[in-house]
């Protein structure tokens, strides 16, 4: 008698391949992808971010290239279940409208989720850039096997994604995970949003830079005044590349800011109680072991036990893929 074998069983033809289109809009670049439902991103643009009077411009390039996108990544239409977009700022994400920020101007209230809607013919998704990063980690990164954790990106500013047993926490008024604006330092230093003594005005990319310029205004020595002396405007990379090179001043910084956001992630995990916090953004490129050493040192302080041994405290594994995953992730936790 012949033995009939079990035919093999193809995950693929359960759950076919989905596509969708990612926008991670920040204050210097547009990226703009098209991803498969694995991660796998196939086609991606790079655009300047225009802003002021010209930032109608850059929705009108924005159109362009997602057209160009398509073509070029050769996606069956059909399969692409949307658009997902990850912008700063407190995002209305059931109306699709910019919201204010200091890194967008020009931008408050655009309406882009429903004009890209309107010319594309796709639905549309938008959030917060931090939080869409968080769903990247969520879908594609260590947040696969946590329910409980919190993606931060330190940048030009900070960021922040919250999820708690798998739900992104959005809030009342899409403010949730605004991290970067915890008070740590009563009447302290003035914040780009206008208020005093947020953790983004100790341990962000531009406080960072700020914090070096005013020392040697005070007289401190850094490699860095020949930087300066070419006016150039001095960014926590540089200081970065200093404080690598053994400058004394440049250290001291990054481990001051390392000091204040060992405060700030103290302060989440009394809040939320994460088993992980997630670490992104430009900031830690260029950071010295020192940077995270006095965070860790920091945090560990600040936090009561049960809490910080909880924890597990990373960097991201996706680096720059983070917000281009984000913005796709959206689609797929939406529509997938």
């Amino acid at each position: 008698m012949k033995q009939i074998r079990p035919r093999p069983f193809f995950i693929g033809f359960y759950y076919p391949m989905q596509y969708a289109i990612g926008i991670d809009i920040g204050g210097t670049k547009i990226s703009l992808v098209i991803g498969n439902s694995q991660g796998k991103i196939m086609t991606r643009h790079v655009l300047e971010t225009q802003k002021g009077a010209r930032a109608e411009q850059s929705v009108r390039n924005i159109i362009d290239h997602v057209e160009a996108l398509i073509r070029e990544s050769k996606a069956p239409r059909k399969k692409i279940l949307g658009i997902g977009i990850g912008i700063p700022g407190p995002v209305d994400s059931e109306k699709g409208i910019v919201p204010r920020s200091p890194h967008m101007t020009g931008w408050t209230g655009i309406s882009l989720g429903p004009i890209l809607s309107r010319k594309l013919k796709l639905p549309v998704f938008m959030t917060n850039d931090a939080n869409a990063a968080a769903l990247g980690e969520k879908m594609f990164g260590e947040g696969r096997r946590e329910k409980h954790f919190v993606y931060l990106t330190i940048s030009t500013g900070i960021g922040g994604g919250l999820v708690s047993n798998g739900q992104l926490i959005e809030g009342a008024s899409f403010m949730g995970g605004e991290v970067g604006h915890m008070k740590i330092v009563a009447g302290g230093r003035k914040c780009k949003c206008g208020k005093l003594g947020c953790l983004e005005a100790y341990a962000s990319g531009t406080a960072i830079a700020s914090f070096a310029a005013e020392a040697m205004g005070k007289g401190k020595r850094s490699t860095l005044r020949g930087f300066m002396a070419k006016n150039r405007k001095l960014s926590a990379k540089e200081v970065g590349l200093a404080a690598q090179n053994g400058d004394r001043l440049a250290l001291e910084v990054f481990k001051i800011a390392g000091f204040y956001l060992g405060v700030g992630i103290s302060n989440l995990l009394h809040l939320v109680n994460p088993g992980m916090v997630v670490l992104g953004g430009g900031v830690l490129k260029s950071s010295p072991p020192i940077f995270w050493k006095s965070m860790i040192e920091s945090c560990k302080r600040a936090s009561w036990s049960p809490a910080f041994q909880a924890v597990r405290i990373q960097r991201s594994r996706l680096k720059d893929k983070v917000g281009d995953l984000g913005a796709l992730a959206l689609v797929f936790e939406k529509l997938g």
